[in-house]
């Protein structure tokens, strides 16, 4: 005969695994779109520690207008 174990027995635990947390300063690429029409146009990926960052360096690497930076969004690739 065996025995039943019931998920409030002392001896089995389930716990969940932490979240992996980026250290600051760490770089990760961004995928770059410019919202302009639908569907967005891709224009690239940067090399950048945030957003804010991404998107000044889109800005200077795909020559992108004064009128449509506020139109620049981007996005992480976490792999």
């Amino acid at each position: 005969m065996s025995i039943r174990q019931w998920p409030t027995d002392t001896q089995s635990v389930c716990v969940a695994k932490a979240k992996k947390s980026k250290p600051r300063g760490h770089q990760v690429w961004w995928s770059i779109s410019l919202i302009k029409a639908t569907p967005a146009k891709y224009l690239g990926q940067v090399f950048a520690t945030s957003e804010a960052e991404a998107i000044k360096e889109a800005v200077k690497e795909f020559n992108v207008a004064e009128a449509l930076r506020d139109r620049i969004v981007a996005k992480t690739e976490d792999y």
